[in-house]
């Protein structure tokens, strides 16, 4: 009975993380597992080129930080416009042939994050499995 009372907490514990507009604070390297999926989530890391990236409707997809052990660290699904038409938690659009220079992405001030930068992000994971994980960002802070 005991493990039966155990097993309804950590459920109502998840579908609470998952409906919260409160994020839980957690490793990047711990993100990508289907307990996360759907969660507000906040983490740090440093913002570089992956080797290879997409562009859909609106957004770009960026690596978080270079994959270190043999876990999975989750992409970021980084929006090229906002609401408010403002430059804050977003990146420029890409052209093909882009260089490093023309990377150009935006924290929740509007300031210039550069490739290297340690950043935090906030935002609701998607997949959160090996084959598939990604943070859709709505929140970018530059950390000094």
């Amino acid at each position: 009975m005991n493990k039966f009372i155990k097993a309804i907490a950590a459920t109502a514990l998840l579908s609470a993380a998952a409906c919260s507009d409160v994020p839980m604070a957690i490793k990047a390297s711990d993100i990508c597992n289907k307990e996360n999926k759907d969660v507000l989530v906040t983490t740090e890391g440093v913002i570089q080129l992956p080797d290879s990236f997409y562009t859909t409707g609106g957004s770009i997809t960026m690596a978080f930080e270079a994959p270190a052990g043999k876990y999975r660290i989750p992409a970021l699904h980084i929006y090229t416009a906002n609401k408010s038409g403002e430059k804050k938690n977003m990146m420029e659009p890409l052209n093909e042939g882009f260089t490093e220079a023309d990377v150009k992405i935006y924290d929740d001030k509007g300031g210039m994050i550069k490739l290297g930068d340690k950043i935090r992000v906030t935002g609701e994971v998607w997949g959160g499995s090996k084959e598939w994980c990604e943070i859709s960002v709505e929140k970018i802070e530059k950390i000094n």
